[in-house]
């Protein structure tokens, strides 16, 4: 289980970025990163690109639920990708920034399409201990919950107004 913290997470190729965290919402703290100056554009499977200059990350990691959304967009704020991770503990650091620990197991939602990701890593975890039977029932639990509202389009991450928050 890896600790994710929300502000450094998907940077590694961006030179310059801007951040913007809203913590004062009730269920869920948002993060949102303007990437300014890409390095090596992000292109996944079918040649989409969901990471370059002036593409936009929406973050939202709820208080009370066991995975955290990610939503990439372009430069026109188009919605690209719907990316969840599945995860154990959700909050804020000291410094106030929000984190989740990553139990491996994830979903994306594109074009329609949903797929799941790395269960051959979720099943290693559980191989070498570094997660427990409940961690992972909790995954497949998590992930059943969270198929069921992509498919029937009421996962109420995905129905938030994130245009609200870019700038």
């Amino acid at each position: 289980m890896k600790r994710k913290i929300i502000t450094k997470t998907y940077l590694r190729d961006v030179s310059k970025h801007e951040i913007k965290l809203f913590l004062d919402e009730d269920d869920y703290y948002i993060c949102v990163k303007k990437l300014i100056k890409v390095d090596i554009p992000f292109i996944i499977a079918n040649n989409l690109t969901v990471m370059d200059d002036n593409y936009y990350i929406f973050e939202v990691i709820p208080k009370f639920e066991n995975y955290a959304m990610r939503l990439f967009l372009d430069e026109n704020k188009k919605p690209l990708e719907y990316y969840f991770d599945i995860c154990k503990n959700n909050g804020l650091t000291d410094d106030l920034v929000p984190y989740y620990d990553d139990l491996y197991l994830d979903i994306t939602y594109l074009d329609g399409k949903i797929n799941i990701l790395d269960k051959d890593e979720l099943d290693e975890a559980l191989s070498i201990n570094d997660i427990t039977k409940e961690d992972y029932e909790l995954v497949m639990n998590v992930k059943e919950k969270l198929l069921e509202e992509i498919k029937n389009k009421t996962n109420k991450l995905m129905n938030i107004d994130y245009n609200k928050y870019l700038f």
